[in-house]
């Protein structure tokens, strides 16, 4: 059976522990403030299925205690995407606290209840899934002010981070569990990237590899996009589709490859 990833334990033990932490005072329409746009990023184990379960979503809070958005999920490397999700959310009580709970009620390949706890800026935090079957969690952060287009990344560098599982890496005792670190810097166009000067791949029992990687990106005035990421020399390359948060300084995505179960994003 395939384990789940360090990182969705190192995440559920976060957010069990966030009630502890010393947060800035949130109200009761935080989530809703500005454009109220936020992008979702959960991993973990579905126990019904006994498969790994990837989540990307972008969700718009409005301030009456509903929210609408998309969801992305690949289940056991399967993708479904769900463009017209909706559901509830709320603060708890006292909203000062900055935790709450939100709930994918329509449109999405389940009920999805989620709790969260948001950070002292109040432009992210960390979330677990909470009904029975479920060990996800992951992170969520406020898409902020930006105006997307394919030259949203025009000359930008990013730090790049991804984690999950991959096919077609034969029989090797931990074959198909990789990480990969690296930076990345975008063309004058935006629309492609190269490594400076390589990105890391850990493939389990194959071993580290330190090579270079390049890609493509696509992005919607949605805030929304797709792309490529490559490495010639190990064979491997993987589609993503990606949302755009942080005003334009990070990116979550999702790979959508068959059989794939990869998550990751990247930072300015």
């Amino acid at each position: 059976m395939k384990k789940i990833s360090l990182f969705a334990v190192l995440m559920l033990i976060t957010v069990l522990g966030a009630g502890t932490a010393s947060f800035a005072a949130c109200t009761a329409t935080t989530l809703s403030a500005g454009n109220g746009t936020w992008g979702i990023e959960s991993y973990g184990y579905d126990l019904g299925s006994s498969q790994l379960d990837n989540i990307l979503m972008q969700v718009t809070f409005a301030s009456g205690g509903t929210f609408t958005g998309s969801e992305w999920q690949s289940l056991g490397g399967s993708l479904s995407s769900y463009p017209s999700i909706s559901g509830t959310w709320s603060m708890t009580s006292p909203a000062s606290d900055c935790q709450g709970t939100m709930t994918v009620t329509a449109g999405g390949p389940s009920t999805q209840p989620f709790n969260f706890a948001i950070n002292n800026t109040n432009k992210g935090g960390t979330l677990t899934q909470t009904n029975t079957g479920f060990t996800m969690a992951g992170f969520m952060v406020a898409q902020g002010t930006v105006t997307c287009s394919n030259l949203t990344f025009k000359s930008k560098q990013f730090s790049l981070y991804s984690y999950g599982w991959i096919t077609g890496l034969g029989n090797t005792i931990g074959s198909g569990n990789v990480s990969a670190t690296g930076e990345i810097k975008f063309a004058a166009t935006g629309i492609t990237f190269n490594a400076v000067p390589t990105v890391t791949l850990d493939l389990g029992g194959l071993g580290n590899f330190t090579v270079p990687g390049n890609g493509t990106s696509s992005i919607g005035s949605n805030c929304q996009g797709s792309g490529t990421l490559a490495v010639p020399s190990l064979g491997q390359s993987f589609s993503v589709d990606t949302v755009i948060v942080d005003g334009g300084k990070e990116a979550l995505w999702i790979v959508t490859n068959a059989g794939d179960n990869v998550s990751g994003y990247f930072l300015e």
